[in-house]
């Protein structure tokens, strides 16, 4: 949860934001009355009016997140009642049932109330095990929002929290936002929409340095707290809390948009209703996993966005302040991009075909008007994104949706029953018609084409223009650079090969089999899990091919299942072997939700708070204190299992996750406080080496069923010989993920 008040220059970027829409503004002034080309009015028109819309996006944002709210988590209202819907149509038993075991962990007293849309026996069988209220109406007309209200009719409670069916809550979800409630005029509570799985489409995760950008999270980062100082923060469509008398004023949700939720959230607020956003990741879904469903669901996006502006208007909705229209205007024009971005892909070509300019000349005096105002409004955006922007990324997809988003214009004209609510497939194995990259594929081949076409022309002297072909080849270029970009990325996603996405973890495990009749029992660590398989990394030998007898060490909970080895790999450090196995788990239906529970309400928050999210704009680096340049030793990534000998003489198994010459990291079930002698010995082989040190400090996971400590150590009398082995093991292990 990001603290804007403690942002560093906070002032300084917001006048850099002020100087930026001055130069703009006269920029724009300049070119209308001193650029037009009177021969090409219409290739005139078409660039500046991109341009336009490019400056009032801008403009947009910058009124949005001028002052960013951070919001801190009141006291939990008591006796309230409160009733969970989870909306479904078609989305596999294997996802509700993560969601609906972390709807049953929720600490709050609630009920849980399945909405299913497709009438499935397994689904209605489901809630029957695990004691949820399963409805299913006869007809389903307006699609999610008509669900949702059927789902109302059947709930009495105060307040109903909503959830997509992969979204799965933390046990406090209810507690966090409760409190909000406390002033009779909140209508709801919108927590963000965050994604675990970051091998998806709209993420870009760099491992080595820890960092994940999400194409998402800049709405969600940034411009929700934003619109929130402005009462501006809309619904989602998930993760929220809502007030069941502010629904009742509006009549329930929209029906008249497949975007449901922000026509709602309008209505809501036109009657004089306020919102919270609460920056805080609450409830963990899954993005869509591969190109596909990501432009179903933009495509839905856009259409329900063309829709609310033609239907519902801010702009002419009575009861809103003036704040909220420009911030509702933000959100409903953001699909004409798709145009916008057409002007910009193809005007280069066009002038390097034919030579002909929308403006009167392309020449030093445009260059010293355009450079500036470029510049100036880059390095505006980028700090007014306080290190959620990332323009060339921003740029990528962009590119990627521009025809998505000309698609939903159209869809506009097509019969009602073939632009009807898409759900987003998610969790199934999906593939993708090339057909979906080829706009960007045009892009690309036409901005190269013409190129080559123009420096031939210059070549054979039938043309003289060679600034204008050089500018115009650089713009080209860089298109096409993001066509690329996209092309290749989307390449990868077009298949989704892997039926869960392995939540990084470092859980102890003890595994038995038989060697020639020989019973073996040994130890080893888990680098990552989901609820059918699991990776085992152990200094020593697991067979190949071979079942296993599994002990899942969980805090407070040890799993007892099955498990058969996929495959293998190993690497040598002197005299040790170290191996990585994966591992395919069988279980007892009890032993499978206890692991989704402890992934989806412990291990996925302690993996994601693991990555940073956002980076130092220019502003923070050079406002900030210079940090002082100490030599730190090198840490390796290790998985090893350890064993914690307690203050009272117990003992207990952890993992070690890194490790220097001068300490460790240590992920731990005994309750570990700073200052604690740690007596730990790393097992390697049939041996346990001892790892001796002191407690520097402790990170807490704060699960109330899962709970556990990350603890870094530094040694304290450690054997140079034992900590060079495991660090050569750990050099080893490299060549293993």
């Amino acid at each position: 949860m990001e603290d804007f008040k403690n942002l560093k220059g906070e002032g300084l970027r917001r006048a850099v934001a002020v100087a930026s829409m001055i130069v703009t503004l006269y920029y724009l002034y300049w070119r209308i009355t001193a650029t037009f080309n009177e021969s090409a009015l219409f290739f005139s028109w078409a660039l500046f009016v991109a341009e336009c819309f490019g400056t009032l996006t801008t403009f947009l944002f910058f009124f949005a997140v001028w002052r960013p709210l951070s919001r801190v988590a009141l006291e939990p209202l008591p006796g309230r009642t409160v009733d969970v819907l989870i909306p479904t149509k078609n989305e596999p038993v294997s996802i509700l049932r993560k969601t609906l075991l972390a709807c049953n962990d929720l600490k709050y007293p609630h009920r849980t109330l399945l909405l299913d849309d497709g009438n499935r026996p397994e689904v209605k069988a489901l809630c029957e095990e695990l004691g949820c209220v399963y409805l299913a109406r006869e007809s389903h007309e307006h699609a999610k929002a008509g669900n949702v209200n059927f789902g109302l009719k059947h709930s009495t409670a105060e307040f109903v929290a909503i959830f997509d069916a992969d979204h799965a809550p933390l046990p406090y979800f209810i507690d966090r936002l409760i409190g909000y409630f406390k002033d009779e005029k909140v209508a709801f509570a919108q927590a963000p929409q965050e994604f675990y799985n970051i091998d998806s489409f709209q993420h870009r995760a760099d491992h080595e340095k820890k960092y994940v950008w999400t194409e998402q999270g800049l709405f969600y980062n940034l411009i929700q707290p934003g619109r929130d100082r402005w009462n501006a923060a809309y619904f989602v469509g998930s993760c929220t809390l809502m007030r069941r008398a502010a629904l009742d004023d509006v009549d329930g949700f929209a029906t008249s948009s497949i975007t449901e939720d922000m026509l709602t959230s309008i209505r809501i607020h036109a009657k004089g209703w306020s919102s919270v956003y609460h920056n805080e990741g609450l409830a963990y879904g899954l993005a869509a996993e591969t190109i596909n469903p990501f432009h179903i669901q933009r495509k839905r996006w856009g259409l329900g966005g063309w829709q609310v502006f033609f239907k519902a208007n801010p702009f002419f909705v009575r009861g809103l302040s003036f704040p909220q229209r420009l911030c509702y205007l933000g959100s409903l024009i953001y699909p004409i991009e798709g145009f916008q971005k057409l002007v910009f892909y193809v005007t280069p070509p066009i002038v390097l075909f034919t030579g002909i300019l929308p403006m009167n000349a392309l020449d030093i005096t445009y260059l010293l008007h355009f450079v500036p105002y470029y510049a100036l409004s880059l390095f505006a955006f980028n700090e007014m994104g306080r290190g959620y922007a990332g323009y060339l990324l921003l740029e990528q997809f962009s590119m990627g949706k521009f025809f998505t988003y000309l698609e939903s214009f159209f869809s506009l004209f097509l019969p009602r029953r073939a632009r009807q609510f898409k759900v987003t497939p998610k969790g199934l194995e999906t593939s993708t018609p090339y057909p979906l990259v080829v706009p960007q594929a045009l892009v690309f081949a036409g901005s190269v084409i013409a190129i080559i076409w123009a420096i031939f022309q210059l070549l054979l002297g039938l043309r003289g223009d060679e600034f204008i072909i050089a500018v115009n080849s650089l713009w080209a270029l860089f298109n096409s650079g993001l066509a690329v970009a996209i092309i290749l990325f989307a390449r990868s996603k077009f298949y989704q090969r892997r039926g869960d996405f392995r939540i990084e973890d470092a859980v102890p495990v003890f595994f038995s089999y038989r060697d020639g009749g020989k019973p073996v029992r040994r130890v080893a660590a888990a680098d990552d899990a989901t609820e059918t398989g699991i990776s085992l990394v152990a200094a020593g030998p697991i067979p190949a091919d071979c079942d296993l007898e599994l002990e899942i060490m969980l805090p407070r909970k040890t799993l007892a299942c099955k498990g058969h080895v996929r495959h293998v790999k190993t690497v040598s450090s002197g005299t040790d072997v170290i191996a990585r196995a994966g591992v395919a788990v069988t279980g007892a239906s009890g032993e499978v939700d206890v692991m989704s529970r402890y992934l989806h309400e412990s291990a996925v928050s302690k993996f994601l708070a693991g990555y940073a999210t956002r980076y130092l704009t220019y502003i923070e680096s050079r406002r900030g204190p210079r940090p002082q340049r100490t030599a730190r030793a090198r840490r390796a990534r290790v998985y090893l299992p350890a064993v914690v000998h307690g203050k009272g003489g117990g003992v207990s198994y952890g993992v070690i996750r890194n490790i220097s010459r001068s300490g460790y990291l240590l992920a731990a079930r005994e309750n570990l406080a700073e200052g604690d002698r740690a007596e730990v010995e790393v097992v390697v082989g049939d041996r346990n080496v001892p790892l001796p040190g002191i407690v520097a400090r402790v990170v807490r996971q704060p699960s109330e069923d899962f709970p556990e400590c990350l603890a870094g150590v530094v040694f304290d009398r450690a054997d140079i010989g034992a900590v060079n082995r495991v660090l050569a093991i750990a050099d080893a292990m490299v060549t293993l993920w």
